[in-house]
């Protein structure tokens, strides 16, 4: 059977059952279903929650589900790539990192065998608002179509390019579409619209995981990205011709639901203000709003399985942090361990919002190393502003590992380090409002222990004796 969301909803029930909920009681897609996600993950849990019962943007019961928290925790994603949920550390980048480098596979199947055209809305019959599309927090300028992939075709090559965008729904077939300028998908938009053509494009909701790992990969522009996702996904791609360009533009056949539309050649309408990854919203600032303008975006169709759960994303939590930070981490541990062969295992930790500080263990071969790898990440990914590098017996995976290394072996006049002015995130609540200046300054840790130097040992237990005791034979 392809691999689909529904494949991994199953394989989720059978391995870590906690990791999934149904919700039995009615909810409006306004506020409540995140609402309701807030109060777990206050309780330490995010589980992927499936709404079968919750209204549309009429007010209406939905005929498609509400599914959220898909992506919400490491150990779901190894499950994803086919690990143990146990093994949620360091193996699930380097598997990723492994499956970057094979060479996908895309399939053209037929319309008839497509479980994304069981139910096809095309002319008039487009209507986002029957969709149960949520408006997630509580300043958020609408309902915002979040955690679907964009697919959109190179101008210049033709080659499929994913990416996770948002769209802020403005009437029911019409919304605003945001890509960063310096984003591949910023870039094909922006070519188009110098030439006063249209983009078309595919908004992915609801598959596999891996499908959204394959469209997180960050490397050269130009790439088929449907490729990539193939290969994230260990399995062949399969595709169908879209409803608007038919054979000119595929769509994948294993989606719960496919929104077909076309950005506008010239068009803008307002956008936001939406909560942002850093868990503020970038356009509110002393209780103003700095109205921003995107691209609008007019849908020509909607298909979907039957019964299909509409996928969105948490946004500012653990559902959008992961399945961003996996794909960076598989990327940024790559480009690190190529100068820096000691490289162990890397991590962007949630409290940097699994973007901004990426911690690295390594075993140093020479004085110095450590800084290079800092560096490494720093090229590697614009998000990263501090960067941490520890020894090999520090658990990267562990804040208090990280800050006791930090305590105890480092004099900051040494070991820490400034980047002045570099390129950052836009969406960072300290860089300039202007989205073309993303500024920051970039700060390297180096916490590992002098290079070929006497250092204090570390005090421990005897470890045969801490592997030997079982502790039911004690309590």
């Amino acid at each position: 059977m392809p691999k689909s969301l529904r494949s991994y909803l199953e394989t989720l029930q059978t391995l870590c059952p906690e990791e999934v909920v149904e919700v039995k009681k009615e909810v409006v897609p306004k506020f409540e279903a995140t609402t309701f996600l807030r109060k777990l993950e206050l309780e330490g849990r995010s589980p992927m929650a499936v709404f079968p019962h919750v209204q549309n943007l009429y007010g209406e019961k939905s005929e498609v589900a509400l599914g959220f928290n898909a992506f919400a925790s490491r150990k779901k994603l190894a499950v994803a790539l086919d690990l143990k949920p146990e093994q949620y550390k360091m193996e699930p980048v380097l598997e990723l990192a492994k499956r970057y480098r094979n060479q996908g596979i895309v399939e053209v199947i037929k319309p008839e065998d497509a479980p994304v055209k069981e139910v096809i809305k095309k002319g008039e019959e487009v209507d986002l608002y029957k969709l149960p599309i949520p408006t997630h927090h509580s300043k958020d300028g609408g309902p915002y179509i979040l955690g679907a992939s964009t697919a959109m075709r190179n101008p210049e090559t033709g080659v499929y390019n994913l990416a996770m965008l948002r769209l802020h729904v403005k009437s029911k077939n019409r919304t605003t579409i945001h890509a960063e300028l310096n984003h591949h998908s910023g870039m094909i938009i922006s070519s188009n619209r110098e030439a006063g053509k249209e983009t078309p494009i595919a908004i992915v909701v609801g598959h596999h995981p891996t499908f959204y790992l394959g469209s997180q990969w960050e490397g050269p522009y130009g790439r088929d990205e449907y490729e990539i996702a193939s290969a994230a996904m260990g399995e062949t791609l399969r595709v169908v011709p879209s409803e608007t360009w038919g054979e000119d533009f595929m769509v994948p056949a294993d989606a719960e639901m496919i929104i077909e539309g076309v950005v506008s050649s010239d068009e803008v309408d307002e956008e936001g203000p939406v909560g942002e990854h850093t868990r503020y919203y970038k356009t509110i600032r002393g209780g103003k709003i700095d109205k921003r303008l995107d691209p609008v975006v007019k849908i020509t169709a909607i298909t979907y399985r039957k019964n299909a759960i509409y996928l969105s994303n948490n946004m500012a939590h653990s559902d959008q942090g992961f399945i961003g930070s996996l794909p960076k981490e598989a990327v940024i541990y790559e480009r690190a361990k190529g100068c820096c062969p000691g490289v162990t295992a890397v991590y962007l930790t949630p409290g940097g919002v699994c973007r901004y500080i990426c911690y690295i263990s390594l075993k140093q071969r020479v004085a110095g190393e450590a800084k290079d790898a800092i560096m490494a990440s720093f090229i590697s990914d614009w998000h990263i502003k501090f960067a941490v590098a520890v020894d090999e017996d520090v658990d990267i995976f562990s804040d208090q590992e990280v800050l006791w290394a930090i305590a105890t072996r480092t004099q900051p006049h040494r070991r820490f380090f400034i980047i002045p002015e570099a390129m950052g995130a836009s969406l960072d609540p300290t860089v300039s409002m202007e989205s073309s200046k993303p500024v920051t300054s970039k700060m390297g840790i180096d916490a590992t222990k002098p290079y070929g130097e006497p250092f204090s040992e570390v005090c421990e237990v005897p470890l045969d004796l801490l592997q030997q005791i079982r502790l039911e034979d004690y309590i």
